[in-house]
C-alpha cells in the first residue's frame, strides 16, 4: 500500500474545509471517507457521526454512500498521516456547515484532553479523589466532621 514515499500533506484539504467523499470502508468504530483529489481516506469516527449517540455505523452508512464531511484534524503519526472528518457538523442534504466558527469541534477537543499537573505527568480522576487535602487532611470527596 505505501510506495515507499513518505507521505505528505501537500494534496489534503486545508483544515476545516467541507468536501463531499465517498465510503470506503465502515467498521465498528467509524467510517473511511476517501478524499477526493489525493488518495487517502479520512476516519470519521462514530462520534463525528451524528449528533446522537451511533453505536453501529453500519447503521448510519454503507460503503459507496456519498457523505458530506468536514476536515477536523491533520497529524504524523509513526510516518503517516491521520486525517479526521466529521459529519455531524455538516448538514448531510446541502453540504452546509453548522459549526462555521468551529465552536463545538474546540469545545470537543477541550473536553477530551487530558489533564496534567504542573510536571507534564497524566492526572487521572482517581489520582484527584485520592489526594489529601493539605486544608483539612481530608480525602477525595470526604468531609470532614466538626
Amino acid at each position: 500500500m505505501n510506495s515507499g514515499r513518505p507521505e505528505t500533506m501537500e494534496n489534503l484539504p486545508a483544515l476545516y474545509t467541507i468536501f463531499q467523499g465517498e465510503v470506503a470502508m465502515v467498521t465498528d468504530y467509524g467510517a473511511f471517507i476517501k478524499i477526493p483529489g489525493c488518495r487517502k481516506q479520512g476516519l470519521v469516527h462514530r462520534t463525528h457521526m451524528s449528533s446522537c449517540r451511533v453505536d453501529k455505523p453500519s447503521e448510519i452508512v454503507d460503503v459507496g454512500d456519498k457523505v458530506w464531511v468536514k476536515l477536523i484534524g491533520r497529524e504524523m503519526k509513526n510516518d503517516r498521516i491521520k486525517v479526521s472528518l466529521s459529519m455531524k457538523v455538516v448538514n448531510q442534504g446541502t453540504g452546509k456547515d453548522l459549526d462555521p466558527n468551529n465552536v463545538i469541534i474546540e469545545q470537543e477537543e477541550r473536553r477530551r484532553r487530558s489533564f496534567q499537573d504542573y510536571t507534564g505527568q497524566k492526572i487521572t480522576l482517581e489520582a484527584v479523589l485520592n489526594t489529601t487535602c493539605k486544608k483539612c487532611g481530608c480525602k477525595g470527596q470526604e468531609e470532614k466532621e466538626t
